[in-house]
């Protein structure tokens, strides 16, 4: 059980940080049209209104999110002998958020009602969303994956792992120096 927390955990941040990406790249872009409409030439863009830049921005997160949790769901429920296949997980995750990532090209369809740029631009994302998703399966995985799945990490279903700086030595040393000032 707390495995697949942990995998729908790591999921989740996961696919907002992926989300934060066009999220970002919105924040700029509307930032950007809002500051040279101040000049007050039109500029025929759909992202001079704030609501439509929202809409991208919020959007975007929320497809990152839900790209990053049903990845986290279905490496949950996924039988060990595809999650320990590399190959095989990288393909379940390739296909999980490239297809979720279509959300993606809705977001950009709507906010910049029907431009033909962001939605090209959020098309041809979609393999790459799925090739990121399909490199971070391991990690994302790496708590069902158990012990040294991945470096640096210690198994996040049980309490196992070294803290850095535990020695093995026998207790035996000398204390120095003076206790003065009592």
């Amino acid at each position: 059980m707390r495995a697949s927390v942990a995998v729908m955990r790591r999921g989740l941040l996961f696919g907002l940080r992926a989300g934060a990406i066009p999220a970002g790249i919105c924040t700029v872009l509307w930032a950007a049209i809002a500051l040279s409409g101040l000049s007050g030439e039109p500029l025929e863009s759909s992202f001079e209104k704030p609501s439509a830049g929202l809409v991208a921005v919020l959007g975007s997160l929320a497809v990152g999110a839900a790209v990053g949790l049903v990845t986290g769901a279905v490496l949950t429920v996924a039988p060990p002998r595809v999650l320990g296949s590399a190959p095989a997980r990288g393909l379940t995750c390739f296909v999980v958020g490239a297809a979720l990532s279509a959300g993606e090209v809705v977001v950009m369809d709507v906010s910049s009602r029907g431009g033909y740029g962001p939605v090209v631009l959020a098309v041809l994302a979609m393999p790459v969303v799925g090739a990121v998703t399909a490199a971070r399966s391991r990690s994302i995985a790496a708590a069902r994956l158990g012990g040294g799945a991945v470096a640096g990490y210690a198994d996040a279903g049980t309490d196992a792992g070294t803290c850095p700086g535990a020695g093995t030595g026998t207790g035996t040393g000398s204390r120095s120096g003076s206790r003065s000032g009592r």
